[in-house]
């Protein structure tokens, strides 16, 4: 690549940047803000296009959501197309170019190590074979979609404000950019490789024993040191030489993937437990917080097809959502989907090798050509072995041109790591999607519901008269093993052997407990035949959930909109119980009291006070001074617990361990409530050997501390919310100090914590900031003559110019529901904003 021009590229955006920022800084010379403010433009009443059939009306309500109707399907997903062009344009054009391998297109050679980690995957491999075997209906959608895309891009110069600080023109939008979207959207909801590879990094400072006290399963399930000790044999940190450009990587996939966390709610109520006697159905996604979010809003309606709920940008239909018979909402499984295998390499006459059941096999190579913003194209070979694709030359330190090798990187390791990934059926997955909203009944979309193979879900859905929950996806059989963890690829004993039958996959219809609940919880028995993950993410959420439902028996939307604001964290109330029972509050009392300083023992009883059961009632509300202690608390501990064996804060096997903690139940909650025998008690950084309750004191002390430094030593002004809080903050906007009015939001007091039904996830040990919430909320009520209340956050537009783009934030925060509208009368009223696009003659 030709270093001065990415110089001279790179240094234009930031000097544009620059000089943007100081002229928004002027009175009257609002230049740049004009400029991207023309990506705006008054609806206006009527248009023509052509590649439309018939006339296509399209309505907005006041936050910007559309309603489109159309004569015929062929022009309604064009519209959709359209719309979703209008709305999420870049959001759209960043999924697909990232899940194609292609961001150094448009950000230069500063993605291109991702894009080589990305390109390693092979997406392109599935996509063409979702392409070949997909129906002609399919397709036919795909194509309309696209054309309505594309229809948008050609009438509209003015793009938003990131083309314009990018310099770069997006092309044709094509039906293979949606099924790109489909396999981010797989990668996202099934990141256990991600997890393994964290592993790997830990078990090189800690070994393999130790690194799996990190990994737990779940509250009532062993450490997993069976698999751990797959590996024993052979020295981690010879595998792990990738691991430095690894975290760089991984950062850098946190900034760019809009999902790729767990949390999640659904659930649904029989009509025994109704007002009406009529089914309940309700869904709040918990996605990374972002601006724009990951979903948007729409209503389509022609005579063969409608549904109104939230779509992918860059998808045609509805995927969760009401048809106005069905109404079906979605969480993670957590799905264990993506396995990582450690092969023995070599290189022989420059060719690379690896070991498969005693025979040295050719990787076989693939040649990959990426280009880039202001340089010239560069070649990269990939490998791969029968596991699949090898992640080194994907995660290593790739040299910049003109270093950059176009044939393989020789093998610094003896170790090579291959990922085995389920893909699968992109095409019965996405038709599938597009069943469930044409479903006339339940049983209908049962059998729709099924197809779905591709993403791991826990899809709940409903009638009037019934509900039901199935898992979806293609979970792998192995030989040998769970898969947890990585496996030797060299002896094939670990093998997948093929896929689950979908009939095997956990389902259930109308339960004689007259409700259904998930929450990325463990769904099925402990001794569950088949294995679906070790990566659950923690009971809390679907134990409260269950808890207040059992309760109910005449259920409304009210109830509803109650439970999804609720703050109550159940994992505060076991902390309580653990603080206060027998004898861990008689051993505190005495830890603490034996302190010579006087002013460090206050503190520790003064937090033990403030979290008492009689004094806090367990709701983390934002402006608790109670809940802040306890966030505090649960911070410090963590710290407390893991940070003198991991090396500091600044250290990888920090970053590492904070990295998967987010990813499923983990080790900081294991811990604190299950696992006093555990080696981390001890604090490696002092000459006596510790006890949990040693730990657990000198938190209480540190919590209080860290209340007086961050808020205030005057104990009235604490709060939780002036710690904790929701920030939306655009990608952009993470690497340089300017636009941060123009493109984000916030912040705001937040409440709630990542065991709360209404997620505020923090990281336990890191910082307080808000990364994963509700990113929708939808209930439908089918007993009312309106069922449905759908809202979204920060807004229905990506594009910063838009009234729409941050305006739900006020209803997100105080928990208002929104409708959606199907009566005639209602949708007229609803959305009032109409443009009519009429056929090119």
């Amino acid at each position: 690549m030709n270093r001065t021009k990415s110089y001279q590229r790179r240094r234009f955006v930031i000097m544009a940047t620059l000089a943007c920022g100081l002229i928004l800084m002027l009175p009257g010379c609002i230049v740049m803000q004009k400029k991207f403010d023309k990506s705006v433009e008054p609806l206006p009443e009527s248009i023509t296009l052509s590649g439309i059939n018939d006339e296509i009306i399209i309505r907005r309500d006041f936050y910007g959501v559309p309603y489109i109707e159309a004569k015929n399907e062929d022009d309604l997903f064009f519209a959709s197309g359209y719309i979703a062009a209008e709305d999420r344009l870049w959001q759209m054009v960043m999924m697909s170019m990232l899940m194609q391998g292609r961001l150094a297109e448009i950000a230069g050679e500063d993605t291109l190590k991702l894009d080589i980690f990305i390109r390693s995957l092979n997406a392109k491999k599935f996509v063409s074979d979702a392409m070949k075997k997909m129906d002609p209906a399919s397709l036919r959608i795909l194509e309309n979609y696209s054309r309505g895309v594309n229809a948008w891009l050609e009438s509209h110069n003015n793009l938003p404000a990131e083309f314009i600080l990018t310099d770069y023109k997006p092309e044709k939008w094509k039906p293979e950019d949606t099924l790109y979207v489909f396999g981010m959207l797989n990668m996202d909801v099934s990141g256990n490789f991600i997890e393994e590879l964290d592993f790997l990094i830990l078990a090189a400072k800690l070994g393999y024993e130790k690194a799996a006290w990190l990994f737990p399963v779940y509250p009532d399930e062993k450490i997993p040191f069976e698999e751990a000790a797959k590996l024993k044999d052979v020295p981690a940190d010879s595998i792990v030489q990738i691991k430095t450009a690894f975290m760089e990587l991984r950062r850098e996939m946190k900034q760019k993937l809009p999902m790729s966390v767990p949390a999640s709610n659904n659930w649904a109520l029989s009509g025994r437990k109704t007002a009406s006697g009529k089914s309940i159905v309700e869904n709040d996604t918990h996605l990374m917080l972002m601006i724009p979010n990951a979903w948007m809003l729409m209503h389509l309606k022609c005579p063969t097809y409608e549904a109104a709920g939230v779509t992918i940008p860059g998808v045609p239909f509805i995927t969760l959502g009401y048809n106005g018979r069905v109404a079906w909402g979605a969480t993670m499984v957590m799905a264990d989907s993506q396995d990582l295998f450690i092969e023995k390499m070599r290189t022989e006459g420059g060719t690379v090798e690896y070991l498969s059941k005693g025979k040295w096999l050719p990787a076989i190579q693939r040649k990959e050509t990426f280009n880039m913003q202001g340089g010239k194209p560069v070649e990269v070979v990939l490998l791969e072995t029968n596991h699949g694709p090898l992640l080194n030359t994907g995660l290593a330190g790739v040299p910049f041109p003109p270093e950059m090798p176009v044939q393989p990187l020789p093998m610094t390791s003896e170790y090579g790591i291959s990922l085995s990934w389920a893909m699968e059926q992109g095409n019965r997955t996405l038709k599938a999607f597009y069943d469930i909203g044409k479903a006339a009944d339940i049983r209908e979309a049962q059998q729709a519901v099924r197809n779905v193979q591709a993403i791991y879900l826990n899809i709940v859905y409903g009638d009037r008269d019934s509900i039901a929950w199935q898992v979806t996806g293609s979970f792998p059989l192995r030989k040998k093993g769970k898969g947890i963890l990585p496996s030797p690829g060299w002896t094939g004993e670990y093998d997948w052997t093929g896929f689950l039958a979908p009939d095997k996959r956990p389902f259930s219809m109308n339960p004689a407990e007259g409700f259904i609940t998930t929450a990325n919880n463990r769904t099925v028995p402990k001794n569950f035949p088949y294995q679906l993950t070790g990566s659950w993410y923690h009971p809390d959420r679907a134990e409260r959930i269950a808890s207040v439902l059992k309760k109910m028996d005449k259920a409304a939307m009210k109830d509803m909109l109650k439970l999804q604001g609720e703050q109550f964290s159940s994992m505060a109330e076991k902390v309580q119980r653990l603080l206060y029972s027998d004898p861990v509050n008689g051993r505190l009392k005495e830890i603490i009291k034996g302190w010579k300083n006087k002013k460090k023992k206050a503190r520790a009883l003064e937090a033990l006070a403030l979290l008492s059961p009689k004094n806090f009632n367990a709701v983390m509300s934002a402006n608790s001074a109670n809940a802040a202690v306890m966030g505090a608390f649960m911070h410090c501990v963590t710290r407390g617990i893991f940070l003198d064996e991991l090396g500091g804060e600044e250290s990888l096997q920090w970053q590492a361990f904070l990295d998967v903690t987010m990813m499923s139940y983990s080790a900081p909650e294991d811990h604190l409530l299950y696992r006093p025998e555990s080696p981390f008690w001890d604090n490696t950084e002092t000459g006596k050997v510790e006890t949990r309750e040693d730990i657990l004191a000198e938190a209480l002390d540190s919590a209080i501390l860290l209340l007086e430094d961050r808020i205030s030593k005057n104990r009235e002004k604490w709060q939780w919310g002036k710690i904790h809080t929701y920030h939306w903050k655009h990608e952009f906007t993470k690497q340089t100090s300017f636009f941060h009015g123009y493109l984000n939001r916030g912040p705001f007091p937040a409440g709630g914590d990542v065991h709360s039904v209404n997620v505020s996830t923090f990281t336990w040990g890191e910082n307080f900031d808000t990364w994963n919430i509700p990113a929708m909320r939808m209930i439908v009520d089918f007993g009312l003559d309106e069922p449905m209340s759908l809202i979204t956050v920060p807004g229905q537009s990506g594009n910063p110019s838009s009234p729409h783009y941050g305006d739900m934030i006020p209803a997100f925060l105080t928990g208002e529901g929104r409708p959606m509208p199907f009566r005639k009368e209602n949708v007229e009223k609803q959305y009032d904003s109409v443009m009519r696009i009429a056929p090119e003659k």
